[in-house]
């Protein structure tokens, strides 16, 4: 089951869109969110397994997020990317995965990424929540 929380510390960030509404964030089953400097940390309860953040930037092609991710030792890159979204998963050995991936949620740049603490099953809730990522009404 997914849970929707209405993110209102973002509200309090210094990017504002142009007319106020919230972020929905789809929680999985367990998770829980904490609201962070400019996002939010989530994972299940006493583990952050991802972060999102807000930035002004525009959301980059999955193939730059990649070269960020081989640049830092990953392999095993998946790509993908939409209108407004562009994400990549990736292995860094052993049995530990990872993902990176940036949403344009209305007028915002929601830049969402796993980790060190993020099992395999994580990073697809991670990948999932911030494919999912939604505004929401004042």
């Amino acid at each position: 089951m997914i849970r929707w929380v209405p993110l209102v510390a973002v509200l309090a960030c210094s990017e504002r869109p142009a007319a106020p509404s919230g972020l929905r964030v789809p929680l999985a089953e367990g998770w829980v969110a904490t609201p962070t400097t400019g996002g939010l940390s989530v994972g299940p309860k006493g583990r952050v397994v991802a972060t999102l953040e807000l930035r002004s930037a525009e959301v980059p092609r999955a193939m730059e997020l990649a070269r960020v991710a081989t640049a830092e030792g990953a392999t095993g890159l998946l790509q993908d990317e939409g209108e407004g979204y562009s994400a990549v998963r990736y292995s860094l050995g052993g049995d530990r995965d990872g993902f990176l991936a940036v949403k344009k949620v209305g007028a915002r740049t929601v830049w969402c990424a796993s980790t060190a603490r993020a099992s395999s099953a994580d990073v697809d809730d991670g990948l999932a929540l911030c494919r999912s990522l939604s505004t929401e009404a004042p």
